[in-house]
């Protein structure tokens, strides 16, 4: 693939933990694949919070979530996949990580209101995490370190309304998203409903 210069990214599967090392999100919400290693060209920027990677001709290195003059990148599919933990905190680490996201998303307007209802002096819960896909397979042996250190089990809920009480929901807490991912799950045999894409998929 090195020599072939059609392509400029690698596209892998993800899963996404969720809570703790036995639960992942995998509903609509959630992208199952995304681009996480791109051929070294200066148009080459990451994109939307460093999610994924796009084409941005002359950027000025400020706005990362921009739409207008970008460009997909051409990628070829990997048989490989992310473990992506950036959701398995302590649930006060993860609560001063939504504040931090919501700041960059939603403004310092938004965050101050939260701030004045004292939202943030709430721990994060992450909902029912029974209602959520299990895991039970291995992890990579460098995470063994790390995983020990999971100490928060107690402070997670696994009974309960299935969605989290947090004022700021996350998207796949909301009754759209959870009815379209029951649909996706139950009817269509996991196939996504419009589901958005950040690359161009090359035929190989």
């Amino acid at each position: 693939m090195l020599d072939d210069h059609r392509v400029e990214g690698l596209l892998f599967r993800y899963r996404h933990f969720w809570g703790d090392y036995e639960h992942v999100q995998d509903g609509h919400c959630w992208y199952r694949k995304e681009i996480r290693i791109v051929r070294n060209l200066p148009e080459v920027h990451s994109w939307e919070s460093a999610q994924s990677f796009r084409k941005i001709p002359d950027f000025e290195g400020v706005n990362y979530r921009q739409q207008a003059g970008t460009y997909k990148l051409h990628v070829a599919d990997v048989d490989a996949e992310i473990f992506h933990y950036g959701w398995v905190r302590p649930p006060r680490v993860m609560q001063n990580k939504i504040k931090a996201f919501s700041t960059n998303h939603r403004g310092k307007e938004s965050v101050e209101a939260l701030e004045a209802t004292h939202h943030f002096d709430r721990i994060y819960d992450y909902g029912n995490l029974s209602k959520d896909t299990s895991y039970t397979g291995t992890h990579p042996a460098v995470m063994q370190p790390w995983m020990a250190t999971f100490d928060w089990k107690e402070q997670l809920r696994f009974s309960g309304p299935a969605q989290s009480q947090n004022l700021l929901k996350a998207n796949h807490d909301r009754f759209k998203y959870r009815v379209i991912s029951w649909i996706e799950k139950n009817l269509l045999g996991g196939r996504r409903l419009g589901e958005f894409r950040n690359y161009i998929l090359l035929k190989r």
